[in-house]
């Protein structure tokens, strides 16, 4: 279900994430299991623009595997807060930000109560990625600002590649938004350098591109020619 969404193959993930719901009633772990499978689903629902049934799904699934107050299974808080993170994301798209506010706050007391960064197929958690999530949502929310001064105090923690270039992109945005052109192209540049393979094939990359092709002067240095090329806005 993770391969295929990432390659944006929406109808395959969704199959594969109910297979995988299926599967893991006869797992050894069930409950978790079906948590980990139901992100995925999620992840679907975003897509398909479900907002309201996604954030209900992932809520539900949040609260069944909700860490208890002093258990230190760092798995099952990092699910936890991923699972918020999906219900925030359906929030803020639907134009509920109070409410993806709120979740998002849920999620960082989580990632601080499980300090250890996780890097996995059931769960990418931690401080730090609690952060960016904010920073994003903060960005849809309609607040570049701000997203650049909390940007500018994230903490330090171990993401993916593409979660680190997906911040940059984001970042971008909104310092396009903001007229500060060349930080924007910096942060295309950096997001290229951290996910070569990713960062060029994601939407968001190619407009801020196209948006600084279209501003730019009729003479352009061959790093800006370089990377107009590579995010295809030429």
């Amino acid at each position: 279900a993770g391969t295929a969404g990432r390659h944006g193959c929406s109808d395959l993930a969704w199959t594969a994430a109910r297979a995988a719901l299926d599967h893991a009633h006869v797992s050894d772990s069930p409950e978790r299991e079906n948590a980990i499978a139901t992100r995925y689903l999620v992840w679907v629902l975003v897509r398909q623009a479900r907002f309201a049934e996604a954030e209900r799904v992932a809520v539900a699934a949040a609260e069944r595997i909700a860490p208890a107050m002093f258990d230190h299974d760092i798995q099952r808080a990092g699910i936890f807060g991923n699972l918020l993170f999906n219900a925030a994301t359906a929030a803020t798209l639907a134009n509920s930000h109070s409410r993806a506010a709120d979740l998002l706050t849920e999620a960082r007391t989580a990632a601080v109560r499980a300090p250890v960064d996780q890097i996995s197929e059931a769960a990418i958690f931690g401080q730090r990625v609690a952060a960016l999530q904010t920073i994003e949502h903060t960005i849809r929310a309609g607040e570049p600002d701000m997203a650049l001064r909390q940007a500018a105090v994230v903490p330090d923690g171990r993401t993916p590649a593409f979660w680190e270039a997906g911040h940059h992109l984001m970042l971008a945005a909104a310092e396009l938004e903001l007229r500060q052109r060349d930080n924007a192209f910096a942060r295309l540049t950096k997001a290229v350098s951290l996910a070569p393979g990713w960062a060029p094939t994601q939407p968001l990359g190619r407009r801020i591109m196209r948006a600084l092709v279209d501003r730019a002067p009729r003479r352009r240095n061959p790093e800006f020619a370089r990377l107009a090329t590579i995010y295809q806005a030429v």
